[in-house]
This record gives C-alpha cells, structure tokens and sequence, in this order.
C-alpha cells in the first residue's frame, strides 16, 4: 500500500514515537461527519490515547475544524487515520 506522505521515512523521524500527534481536521458541520469522523479515530488511535478533542464551527456554519491530540506509538496508526480521514466524505482539510 501506498503512504499518504510523500517522505515516509522522514516524517517518521521527524514524529519520534512514541509521542502526542496534534491532528486539525476541516470537515463538515454536521452531527453525521461529526460522528463518522469520532469513529474513525476511536477505532484507529483508542478512546486511552485520546488526551483532547476540541472542535470550532465556522461562523457561517458549513464547516468546522475538529482538533485532536492523540498518542501513538506506532507510525502505521498515524498513517492510517490520515488515510481514512481524507477519505471520509465530507473531508476539507488534513493537517
């Protein structure tokens, strides 16, 4: 499979896991996205490694930036969110 970064190698030098990954994520404003996006990260990181979630809806109410932190230890997990993230139907912005 493919990696979603186009240096792998050095964006898993440049993590140094284990450590807190901070995720931005622009997505829309509905519970639906807000839901889908929830599940996708419980599944891949694991409500334990969770340490903050935080969201702000734009002022005109379409979209709205979800944040996390989340500890990983393994680069595959970090990977795998970005993929199923940019992936989600509703998905802006991956940062």
């Amino acid at each position: 499979m493919e990696s979603v970064f186009d240096n792998p190698e050095a964006v898993r030098e440049q993590l140094n896991l284990p450590a807190v990954i901070k995720y931005s994520f622009v997505g829309d404003s509905s519970p639906e996205y807000h839901a889908k996006l929830e599940e996708i990260v419980v599944r891949i990181a694991g409500d334990p490694n969770i340490r903050k979630r935080s969201f702000k809806e734009s002022r005109e109410g379409r979209y709205t930036a979800y944040r996390f932190e989340i500890y990983h230890d393994a680069f595959e997990d970090v990977e795998a969110l970005y993929r199923a993230v940019s992936g989600l139907k509703g998905t802006k912005f991956v940062i």
